[in-house]
């Protein structure tokens, strides 16, 4: 059923992450004043050359005359902060989270709120909030609540609204001995369920996957085993934003007796980052510039590297291609790969793990040993949180349709009946009102492409590289007189494809004679008479009609 919400209704509309995994953003909205949860970017976009990310639309913000009052952070990774700049770059409008989560706000911010009187002004609008701590906005009171993830200080938000009260989990795990701090804040969720839950959104991002996920502690036990036996070199790649992780490597080496070399600028940010807020052991002789490793022997060394994603400007890219003598790996060198791969990075990462072996080193992987575990919550914890919340409508959130589904059935496991559970994917929106949870009417989203250097690119462009990239490129170019007559031969050229010399010079005498049709009066004519020209050439041929790319100039260089 689908309901037209009233003025003091929760309406609830996911932007991004139900339907896909990353692009994390939902809005919540009471009588046109709203708060965005989370505003993160997807990464690993498929089948887009040259794009490094999407952004959600922000249509939906602005719709109906609604008010955005703010942006409240779950934690700092970056399919839940990645779009920020691109809506502060659009908004004024703050931005509240815990304080290693505003650090990584930050950081983002300075490498992609343009100039640096841009981002110091968008930094500006950052509020920290200690976990435990409460946001009031608007007809929203927001309190973050600690859970365990592979960031530090994530939170939970239990959110009062006028129509009932929200558990939004964030990414969470009920990891019991976590690597560094309080393990997930179970008896202030018990509470918050025993005082009434209307509604829970939770993390769906391993919900096919049964039981409980492994400890940070148990992976830092294998990271230190793995550590005490290699014969040579240790390289170990994970995600630089991993603090728990990165901790848990250099307590390793400090036990060994070895020191660690960082080989990423991300790395070296959130290093810096981790050592300001306490997290990372804070011995200066621990640390060995890359340009100084020839000086140590390699059985007392571990090489930290980014990139465990296959990135081609990470660290770990640079370890596995051999071009830097100082980081080639040799025989007796040990690689542990301390990350899941995310999905459509598999070529990537399969490749660097494959010139590593060349090279000599071993590589080890976490299916065979416990070198990583997940910062999300298994189907098994899944149904703990249901039974310790105990919500009385579930909406399940963070992943594509078959984990929203999977959670579903664990919601049914759990005791929650199907018209207490309600998946929805991006645009589709629920309703919160009078205790109970309705489907409500479907919003237009989108979403924006982003090329490397955090510009906005046109998703038809992006269709464009597709084809070029299935079929090649032509460019035709013909230099006009005034009388729009071609003053010499076309210049015709094929890339992405070989064509033999004959077919050229059939293309470019097909466009002399287009040219010559005493009609063509217009410019947009003639480029018609060209294109039509070189389709007819090429299918009479048999062969595939590539993207077409027309210029006609005049003798004085005006493109036309």
């Amino acid at each position: 059923m689908r309901v037209e919400p009233a003025s003091d209704a929760l309406r609830v509309v996911p932007l991004g992450g139900c339907g896909e995994v990353g692009l994390n953003a939902t809005l919540l909205t009471v009588g046109g004043r709203s708060i965005l949860i989370d505003c993160g970017a997807l990464l690993g976009v498929h089948n887009a050359p040259g794009v490094e990310k999407a952004v959600p639309g922000f249509e939906p913000l602005f719709a109906g005359g609604r008010k955005l009052d703010a942006v409240v952070l779950t934690h700092g990774h970056e399919d839940h902060i990645g779009a920020l700049p691109a809506l502060l770059a659009e908004l004024d409008v703050p931005v509240f989270g815990t304080p290693t989560t505003l650090d990584f706000v930050r950081a983002r911010l300075e490498r992609d709120g343009g100039a640096p009187s841009e981002a110091r002004s968008q930094r500006g609008r950052l509020v920290e909030v200690p976990l435990g701590g409460h946001v009031d906005v608007g007809p929203f009171s927001v309190e973050l609540v600690r859970v365990t993830h592979s960031m530090p200080e994530s939170a939970a938000l239990f959110i009062e609204t006028p129509a009932g009260r929200v558990l939004h989990s964030g990414d969470f795990k009920l990891d019991p001995t976590p690597i560094h701090g309080p393990p997930t804040d179970v008896e202030r969720l018990r509470a918050i369920g025993d005082a009434g839950v209307e509604l829970m959104l939770s993390d769906s991002t391993n919900s096919e996957r049964s039981g409980h996920g492994a400890s940070e502690t148990e992976v830092a036990s294998t990271i230190d085993r793995l550590i005490a036996s290699a014969p040579g070199r240790v390289v170990v790649t994970l995600f630089a934003s991993h603090l728990h992780r990165l901790r848990a490597v250099m307590q390793a080496a400090l036990r060994n007796g070895r020191r660690v070399v960082l080989v990423g600028r991300s790395l070296e940010n959130a290093y810096a980052l981790g050592l300001a807020r306490g997290i990372l052991p804070a011995d200066p002789s621990l640390l060995v510039r890359p340009e100084r490793l020839g000086a140590h022997a390699r059985n007392k060394l571990v090489v930290v590297a980014s990139g465990s994603q296959g990135e081609w400007q990470g660290g770990f890219h640079r370890v596995a291609m051999g071009q830097d003598a100082a980081l080639r790996c040799l025989p007796g060198d040990r690689v542990v790969v301390s990350a899941r791969t995310i999905p459509g990075r598999e070529p990537q990462v399969r490749r660097l793990m494959n010139l590593l072996l060349k090279q000599g080193a071993e590589v080890v992987t976490d299916r065979m040993a416990t070198v990583h575990c997940s910062g999300h919550a298994h189907a098994g914890e899944q149904a703990d949180l249901l039974q310790i919340v105990r919500p009385r409508h579930l909406v399940p959130v963070h992943g594509d349709r078959a984990m929203l589904e999977a959670h579903a059935r664990t919601a049914r496991g759990a005791g929650l009946a199907d018209d207490q559970i309600t998946v929805v994917e991006d645009g589709q929106s629920v309703v919160l009102t009078g205790g109970k949870v309705h489907r409500g009417p479907d919003e237009v989203v989108s979403q924006r492409a982003l090329d490397g250097g955090g510009r906005l690119l046109d998703w038809g462009d992006v269709r464009d590289r597709n084809k070029i990239g299935r079929t090649g490129l032509l460019t035709c170019s013909v230099v006009m007189d005034q009388r729009g007559q071609p003053t010499g031969r076309p210049a015709i050229t094929f890339r992405g494809r070989r064509e033999p010399a004959t077919l050229v010079d059939r293309a470019a005498h097909a466009v002399m004679e287009a040219l010559a049709r005493p009609d063509l009066v217009s410019e947009v004519r003639r480029e018609e008479a060209v294109r039509a020209a070189l389709r007819r050439v090429l299918k009479t041929a048999g062969s595939v009609v590539p993207e077409l790319q027309v210029h006609l100039h005049t003798v004085d260089g005006e493109a036309r």
